[in-house]
């Protein structure tokens, strides 16, 4: 037990439980950020349901423990790495075999706008990033990503302006925010009179998932605290070991 790669510890790390370790063998734990849609704190609740359950028994579980802005709110659940949203999951999903560990489990409301979406509408990945000098320009992620819908014909000016109302930045910082659409990560910069979802069209290209719409600016950002629920299941202490 003190072995591990070849390397002897003297440290013996016990968990204290408080269910019977064959019932808990028998839950899944899942850590899930919460993002409310006007607060910057995240709270990060520990889920723990039936290795069954699904995606939606952890949006119905975590509805018990956090404040919507709004009793009808839905929520959904995705899949955060790197700054970049990889998976936005389905609520028959099942829960047994996701991965929080390398993983960023995000769950957040979803917008009025993007209910009812018409078939000219798209739901689009926005991401942060700047670029390093000391890499040959290469693009660097940063903050939290998130969706936005576009409308046909709609400009890069008029969705430049719901993204500010929708992040709350001063008018003197965004002014120095650069938008552009972004492909197997180039940036092709956009003007204001350029039409958005023009850029938006083909589904079929390779790598789509890579294609997003990128906010440059430097990490000034107002930063969100992640605080950790304090409703916790078992904890851990280490035991030191005497020869």
């Amino acid at each position: 037990m003190l072995v591990h790669y070849n390397q002897t510890s003297d440290i013996l790390y016990y968990e204290v439980l408080d269910i019977p370790l064959p019932e808990l063998q028998c839950l899944k734990t899942l850590k899930v950020a919460f993002h409310h849609a006007t607060k910057d704190e995240v709270v990060i609740h520990s889920i723990r349901l039936s290795k069954n359950s699904t995606i939606s028994d952890v949006i119905t579980d975590l509805k018990t423990k956090v404040e919507l802005s709004n009793p009808d709110t839905e929520l959904r659940l995705l899949e955060v790495f790197y700054h970049k949203i990889y998976k936005i999951f389905p609520p028959h999903e099942k829960i047994e075999n996701i991965n929080d560990q390398y993983w960023t489990l995000r769950a957040e409301e979803i917008p009025e706008e993007e209910k009812n979406l018409t078939a000219q509408d798209r739901l689009i990945h926005v991401y942060h990033f700047m670029k390093d000098p000391n890499q040959n320009q290469q693009i660097q992620n940063f903050g939290d990503p998130f969706l936005l819908v576009i409308r046909e014909g709609e400009t890069a000016a008029e969705v430049m302006d719901r993204v500010q109302k929708k992040l709350r930045v001063p008018n003197e910082e965004f002014a120095k925010w650069k938008v552009a659409f972004i492909s197997m990560n180039r940036p092709e910069y956009l003007q204001d009179i350029d039409a958005v979802s023009a850029r938006f069209q083909r589904r079929d290209v390779y790598g789509a998932w890579e294609q997003y719409l990128g906010l440059e600016h430097t990490d000034t950002t107002p930063k969100r605290s992640y605080t950790a629920n304090q409703n916790r299941h078992t904890y851990e202490k280490p035991v030191k070991i005497y020869n």
